[in-house]
């Protein structure tokens, strides 16, 4: 059907229902882009406080919410049937850009957001000097994993039609989101973020969505992109060797139980930061008779009816689960080491209507310039994240922005828990926010309020025969216990042995104390380790905004890297030593003006490793993280 038949299609009640619940900024772009009509371009904006008024949204003045709604309408109305889409021209697009949030986009600026609208129709793509030249018939990479990041870097690598095969440990695809199915696992971030920019409109039924379709959308992906005949489950990597005569990795791969060798040209590691479940070291609990269940190996299908249920952590996973199981169980007790900053999500958990759905697919360009709000509301939040030395010395105590969220966050625990001042003691952390991971509220404090709900904050002295004791003695019985105790985001590539150039050990090397632990050159790179990529490596987290433009982009370094061996004949590239260590200082030195290491939080925050430096987060702006990546730089490189 065409939009045109789509627009001729419907009555005006269901078009001014998808009107009213329309972005009205990013109606106005796309009604402007196929109209020329300058008026909606000069339209005033106004701003909304978020985050307790510590930032600001800019939205279509309230005066001309009908304006644009009626020009939308005629628009859609007098649809053409011929109507085809082109994208704006750059100069175009970035008038449009300003225009959005009525500010001037320097260069740098600009060139990150320029992506961001996805009208290219593969926005970060590496490309080909000049054609595609003959690649040598024993050029092949090893892609270990086929999540998000393995199935990004075979996209890359089918568009160039440079040979690879994804080695799976599991029996399906999906990662993450293959791996978990704790009740009521979903992304805490936008679908409209957390999708790949080159797959134009999905029809996702939520704004946030369940894993189950996270599942189906990167099964989608794997087929229509050609992915999908590249990958070789059930297939798990133990060992990769580099030999430096040949400039290739001899690998060990068990497939099917049956352990095989195989060469590759490069390895691209591709099996995340959440990969490797923590597990409790707890005394006692080989003695405990229950169930117990690190969330990370739930199946979906538990018996928690009528249970005795103890959740251990509220981190993401512990409080995107709790609701869920407070309504099947008949106890639910969550044990809270750390109070965590837990906040409200507009749209989390609502489905994404028909008439919104309609407006998606109908209205030209609706789709990228809703796209484009999405990935640019939150970007200011990185602000809250660099303390102010004035306004602490005045008293504050990180920034006027974050200090004015602090409160908003208390307000909103308070609201949710009215007349328990006990409690709101027990859960307001003492940690900044953003100094640790937001975490998304999913009727965590409403559950909390049912009776079939207690919080303990008194700590795990052991596991019993029957269940927990806590260290104030109290001891309960359970029958169920699920363990939310997050990942070994230390162990990026474990149990993998990799070894490089004269038999250096990568795990040796990220174990050393000396060096911090895991360190990259751009988070991808290790000098010793040629031709061998680590996507979600250390230091790799972005600050803001979507992590799948971030995937897009380590997969398109990655492959104009293996371009540049391919086109200039060379058999390995090993990042220079030297580039190495002037990176890491350079990024150890920015991460030092940052929150991450707030006194309330390093000691018990993911993002500081057990040598006491932040291994996660890059510690620059998005503009800035984006021109690290933009391009490849053989110079960085010995190239043999």
């Amino acid at each position: 059907m065409t939009t045109h038949d789509q627009a001729a299609g419907v009555d005006e009640e269901f078009l001014q229902r998808a009107l009213d619940d329309a972005d009205l900024n990013a109606l106005r772009m796309a009604v402007y882009q196929v109209t020329g009509d300058s008026e909606l371009l000069g339209l005033e904006l106004d701003t909304v406080p978020m985050y307790g008024g510590a930032l600001t949204q800019y939205v279509v003045a309230e005066q001309d919410h009908e304006l644009v709604k009626r020009k939308a309408s005629e628009f859609l109305r007098s649809l053409p049937s011929e109507f085809e889409a082109s994208p704006p021209d750059d100069a175009q697009l970035r008038r449009m850009c300003e225009a959005f949030r009525n500010e001037k986009l320097d260069e740098r600026t600009w060139r990150y957001r320029r992506g961001l609208a996805a009208f290219d129709e593969f926005p970060r793509q590496a490309q080909w000097t000049d054609g595609r030249p003959e690649i040598p018939e024993d050029f092949h990479v090893a892609i270990v994993g086929a999540g998000f990041n393995g199935i990004a870097m075979g996209v890359q690598l089918t568009q160039l039609g440079i040979p690879y095969t994804i080695y799976e440990r599991r029996d399906s695809l999906g990662g993450t989101w293959d791996r978990n199915a704790y009740p009521d696992v979903r992304v805490d971030t936008s679908v409209f973020l957390y999708q790949f920019f080159f797959e134009k409109n999905y029809p996702w039924s939520e704004y946030f969505a369940r894993a189950e379709e996270v599942k189906a959308y990167l099964v989608h992906i794997a087929e229509k992109y050609g992915v999908a005949e590249h990958i070789s489950y059930d297939s798990d990597v133990t060992a990769a060797t580099f030999d430096a005569d040949s400039g290739t990795w001899n690998l060990d791969v068990t497939v099917g139980g049956e352990a095989q060798r195989a060469v590759a040209t490069a390895v691209v590691t591709a099996s995340g930061l959440f990969s490797t479940p923590k597990r409790l070291d707890t005394p006692g609990i080989e003695e405990f008779t229950g169930q117990i269940l690190h969330t990370a190996e739930c199946t979906g299908q538990e018996d928690l009816d009528g249970k005795r249920v103890a959740i251990i952590g509220n981190g993401s996973t512990g409080v995107q689960m709790m609701a869920s199981v407070q309504r099947r169980a008949a106890q639910v007790d969550v044990y809270q080491r750390t109070p965590q900053w837990i906040s409200p999500r507009d749209r989390y958990g609502d489905p994404i209507t028909p008439e919104t759905r309609w407006l998606l697919d109908t209205m030209p360009y609706y789709w990228n310039w809703y796209c484009y709000s999405t990935a640019t509301l939150r970007l200011d939040g990185q602000l809250l994240q660099e303390p102010d030395g004035d306004w602490k010395a005045a008293g504050g105590l990180v920034n006027a922005a974050n200090d004015s969220y602090r409160k908003d966050l208390i307000a909103y625990i308070k609201a949710q828990l009215p007349g328990q001042p006990e409690l709101w003691e027990q859960l307001i952390p003492s940690h900044a926010p953003l100094a640790r991971r937001m975490i998304v509220d999913n009727g965590w404090y409403a559950a909390l309020r049912e009776d079939n709900v207690e919080l303990v904050t008194a700590g795990i002295e052991r596991f019993t025969p029957t269940g927990i004791r806590a260290a104030d003695g109290t001891e309960r019985d359970y029958d169920v216990v699920f363990t939310a105790t997050g990942f070994e985001v230390q162990k990026y590539l474990w149990p993998t042995e990799y070894r490089g150039l004269n038999g250096a050990s990568l795990e040796e090397r990220w174990a050393d104390p000396e060096g911090g632990g895991p360190r990259a050159y751009l988070s991808l790179t290790v000098p010793d380790f040629p031709n061998l990529f680590v996507m979600y490596g250390p230091n790799s987290q972005n600050r803001a905004g979507s992590l799948i433009v971030w995937i897009e982009s380590w997969a398109r370094y990655i492959a104009e890297g293996l371009i540049h061996l391919i086109e200039g004949g060379h058999r390995y590239l090993s990042v220079r030593e030297d580039v190495f260590e002037d990176y890491n200082k350079r990024l150890d030195e920015a991460m030092l003006s940052l929150i991450w290491y707030d006194e309330g939080s390093r000691d018990k925050n993911y993002y500081v490793n057990a040598f006491g430096r932040q291994q996660v987060n890059i510690p620059w702006r998005l503009e800035e993280q984006h021109e690290l990546y933009e391009r490849f730089n053989p110079g960085d490189y010995d190239v043999v």
